[in-house]
């Protein structure tokens, strides 16, 4: 719904509010926080749909201010937007004229959530100082975008005299992924220092300097800037050790892949991940303390990066790397059509192709099956496809993301993992690339033995070799009004390693165990949760099997997984395993409507199975 309300008032905006909350629902105790946006007329567009999708993991009240002719007579003109045409939010678009273009902080206070958190977001100019300014003064966070101004590198320098805690800019958001795939490179022999540092990139490129920065603030080694051509962007970064160069570099095509390389291990192709506008908004949004790595690299790094010359001369003299490194071929994952099986020809009569579609049917459906003895087989061998897959996942792309279920079979899993990880038998370089998460958990305080992490945690999650900060828990509580929040702030945990489209990261593994009745996760037969599209979580108030608060991934987020896995044993799963490979996409039985992007696999023992086929 959208309501206009030109020559009007913060007060009556305010009432209108109200009455659209009570006619509609759109209910303010579900947003978590107030997003300020401030804007010229030209921007506006562009940083209301960013804003909008970004709130997606974070339900607000976005109140857009935007500058339209100063000069003119004062008058404030107010669009409110609710319902689908808001997303999970509230949006109320504020166009100011005359003197009201200098006076946004009063014009907004009467409109603000209470007891909620405050962000602003200047999409473009940005006041020099951001947090003495009448919107920064009201907001716990501050959020400009050095990049999207004139003269960014003149503006990191006026945000780091002016820094205080609460600022940030969405340049930092954008080399999230750079520095992570450089700690990550240094985690690994040889265990050498870093003697100096090169970091090419066109002049004004502020995500540059920042990285730049970092680096200096992070390693303490002497940092130096060199130039590439007008319009390249941020190409690379050379870190020389004693064994030799540590280089990240992006394709030549300027797209979103670069190659990694370093002494001792073969080049390697990797994703940068840069987030789009609402994808790196999305990020910042979901903490609202200081960024205490932000500010060093801003305020003291900076200071420390000495400015070269151009990338060309660097090159020459043997400073930074030429280009990307060779990539083998045989390491890229093979998708060439000669690799594909055999296929009926165009001359086949329809009966040959109507009898070789039900054979590649038969074997599809067999295929997906995997039987074994009982739950402790089953567990083994889940294990050995997961470490291979881990294995891979890591060496492919650099990090790997798998969704742990509960149950009985879920437990067994993570009790032979832990057994696997006591033993030595999982190499912890690997495993401190992955990230763990949970496809569904109940809302019971933490260490509660309902939870699914607690579980795990009982079978020795702790002892394997994964940090701490990579186990992604689903927030706790018991009170049914959180229930709502929980979701909201797991989805931006989910968010911070999302990958476009979906909303969620690139999971290599979803487990997902099964319940009599078919239901995965905490989706069960005919419930609205089965229905929704762009949520990539849900709250479950009412779970038909105790206890009746969770919350769960939703069908898109479990189905943009490269691999689905479900795994059940017991003979009270039987039937339902048996209907739900019969079924597709039936509502009654929603393991029936999962499925991976690569590959869907059934893990069953010999009680599981004994239907299938009946």
């Amino acid at each position: 719904m959208i309501l206009d309300l030109p020559s009007t008032s913060s007060g009556t905006v305010s009432k209108e509010l109200v009455r659209l909350r009570n006619a509609v629902g759109a209910m303010a105790m579900g947003r978590v926080l107030t997003l300020l946006v401030s804007v010229d007329e030209g921007r506006a567009d562009a940083a209301i749909k960013a804003a909008n999708d970004a709130t997606r993991q974070h339900p607000a009240r976005i109140l857009v201010l935007v500058s339209s002719n100063s000069r003119g007579a004062e008058r404030l003109d107010a669009q409110i937007r609710v319902g689908g045409d808001a997303g999970a939010s509230e949006i109320v678009v504020l166009r100011l004229y005359g003197e009201l273009t200098r006076q946004e902080a009063a014009v907004v206070t009467p409109l603000l959530l209470p007891d909620s958190p405050i962000v602003v977001w200047w999409p473009a100019e940005a006041p020099a100082d951001v947090a003495d300014s009448p919107l920064g003064r009201m907001a716990h966070r501050r959020i400009t975008d050095a990049a999207a101004g004139a003269r960014p590198t003149t503006q990191l320098r006026r945000r780091a005299s002016s820094y205080q805690a609460g600022d940030t800019d969405l340049a930092w958001t954008r080399i999230t992924r750079w520095r992570a795939l450089l700690a990550a490179a240094l985690e690994d022999a040889p265990f050498e220092p870093v003697d100096w540092v090169t970091v090419s990139a066109e002049a004004q490129d502020p995500g540059a300097d920042l990285l730049a920065g970092w680096l200096a603030a992070s390693l303490n080694t002497p940092v130096t800037r060199v130039r590439s051509a007008a319009g390249t962007g941020l190409v690379s970064v050379r870190l020389e050790r004693a064994s030799g160069p540590v280089d990240l570099v992006r394709t030549e095509d300027r797209g979103d892949t670069a190659t990694l390389s370093r002494v001792g291990s073969p080049p390697r192709l990797v994703a940068l991940h840069t987030p789009s506008l609402a994808g790196a908004l999305g990020e910042e949004l979901r903490r609202l303390d200081a960024d205490e790595i932000y500010a060093s690299s801003l305020c003291d790094g900076l200071t420390r990066v000495r400015r070269g010359g151009t990338r060309s001369a660097a090159a020459r003299a043997g400073d930074v790397p030429a280009g990307p490194a060779e990539i083998d071929p045989a390491a890229r994952e093979a998708v060439a059509s000669d690799a594909l099986p055999e296929t009926p020809t165009d001359r086949a009569s329809s009966e040959e192709v109507r009898e070789e579609v039900e054979v590649r049917l038969s074997l599809a459906q067999h295929d997906q099956v995997r039987v074994h003895a009982d739950r402790d087989s089953l567990a083994r061998a889940v294990v050995d496809a997961l470490v291979e897959r881990v294995e891979g996942a890591v060496g492919a792309r650099g990090v790997a993301h798998v969704v742990l279920t509960g149950g009985s079979a879920g437990t067994a899993t993570a009790t032979e993992l832990v057994a696997r990880s006591r033993a030595g038998e999982l190499d912890a370089r690997v495993w401190r690339q992955v990230h763990l998460w949970w496809g569904d958990e109940r809302f019971v305080p933490a260490h509660d033995s309902d939870r699914n992490d607690a579980q795990a945690d009982a079978a020795g999650l702790t002892d394997l070799p994964v940090l701490k900060k990579h186990v992604h828990r689903v927030p706790s509580g018991s009170a049914p009004a959180r229930l709502g929040e929980a979701a909201a702030r797991y989805a931006a945990e989910l968010a911070t390693w999302a990958e476009a489209p979906h909303g969620v990261p690139e999971f290599d593994v979803v487990m997902l165990g099964m319940g009599p009745d078919a239901h995965v996760a905490s989706l069960f037969p005919g419930r609205p949760e089965l229905a929704l599209r762009e949520p990539t979580t849900a709250a479950v108030p009412d779970s038909p099997k105790p206890p009746p608060l969770r919350v769960t991934l939703t069908l898109p987020s479990i189905n943009a997984a490269r691999a689905v896995w479900l795994v059940v044993s017991g003979k009270d799963k039987a039937e339902a395993v048996a209907a739900a490979l019969e079924a597709t996409e039936d509502p009654s039985l929603p393991a029936s409507c999962v499925h991976g992007q690569h590959e869907t696999l059934w893990w069953v023992d010999a009680a599981a199975a004994a239907r299938i086929g009946d």
